[in-house]
């Protein structure tokens, strides 16, 4: 949206905050700079989106694999949706997030009771956050080389043997960690664009050495696009793994096709300029088709005032 008022849209966001972007997009006055922030605002939407259904899918793979798990050893509920959190070593931090879902705390005794009108396993797993899962594969006892190729049946790597190896869990827990990291940055609306140094998928133990730098913080836009395309490509990775089927549902997505326009060099310049798209009728777009080639434009195309489609230009 174009500001009235560029400098109180500025006060309004925060100076401060603006100072990151002012530093990375040298040179970008005071209105291609509010673009900028839109552009970022663009790029976290359509990312949060990705690792929504990411998410979705990540917890239910868990969550089924160790009921079937808890069920065949201890015969405990349904076999594919039970209570499985109760029955293992959870991490206080884990243990304290699942209590807050089955019971209340009871002030006169000081203590947490159960809730009367206990929650299925299904509202119970719906509600634990991001970065529960990863933290389970650090629970003794539990056969992760066989419950692995459950919770990722698209993995290039499917036996028990593979899995069981400590460096391979590790290496899935760094790439869920990545995108937990990511989802956590845009829920406390940070820039998205602002990265840091990216280490290799390891996990820092005592005895081994440190992860190393693959790469650098990013120090220009070009190197911002290309960390973004990075991080997209390891989160629809990780989707892959998880489900090819949803997957290929996303890679086919208007969501998928949005990111790529906002994630690149033109993407920037269209939201720069506060003009991240254009919206014409039907008619209109096949006679200017030949111009908005040469502009490179993202169009939304429209048939009696009710949008029918999206254009996006073949970026270079």
């Amino acid at each position: 949206m174009q500001p009235a008022n560029i400098q109180q849209t500025h006060t309004d966001i925060s100076v401060a905050r603006l100072s990151s972007y002012r530093t990375m997009f040298h040179g970008a006055n005071d209105h291609e700079l509010y673009g900028i922030y839109c552009w970022n605002e663009a790029l976290s939407a359509t990312l949060f989106r990705l690792i929504s259904i990411t998410e979705v899918v990540m917890r239910n793979r868990f969550h089924t694999a160790l009921s079937l798990h808890l069920h065949s050893h201890r015969s405990v509920g349904r076999n594919d949706s039970n209570d499985w959190y109760n029955h293992i070593s959870l991490s206080a931090k884990s243990s304290d997030k699942i209590r807050a879902e089955t019971h209340f705390y009871h002030k006169k005794s000081n203590s947490w009771r159960p809730k009367k009108r206990q929650p299925s396993a299904n509202d119970v797993v719906s509600r634990m956050t991001f970065g529960f899962w990863p933290k389970l594969l650090d629970i003794s006892g539990i056969a992760w080389g066989q419950l692995l190729p459950q919770i990722v049946p698209g993995h290039r790597y499917k036996d028990a043997k593979y899995w069981s190896v400590i460096k391979h869990q590790d290496a899935f827990y760094a790439r869920m960690d990545l995108v937990n990291r990511i989802r956590n940055r845009i829920a406390h609306f940070e820039p998205v664009w602002k990265q840091g140094d990216l280490y290799e998928e390891r996990r820092e133990r005592p005895g081994s050495p440190k992860p190393i730098i693959e790469f650098h913080a990013p120090a220009s836009p070009t190197e911002v696009i290309l960390r973004l395309k990075l991080i997209h490509d390891r989160i629809t990775e990780l989707l892959k793994w998880l489900s090819p089927d949803r997957y290929n549902d996303y890679m086919s997505s208007y969501v998928e096709r949005h990111f790529n326009w906002i994630c690149s060099a033109e993407g920037l310049d269209a939201y720069k300029q506060l003009q991240p798209g254009v919206n014409m009728p039907m008619a209109r777009f096949k006679r200017e088709l030949n111009s908005l080639l040469a502009r490179q434009a993202m169009v939304t195309v429209s048939r009696k005032n009710r949008p029918v489609g999206t254009y996006y230009p073949m970026l270079r």
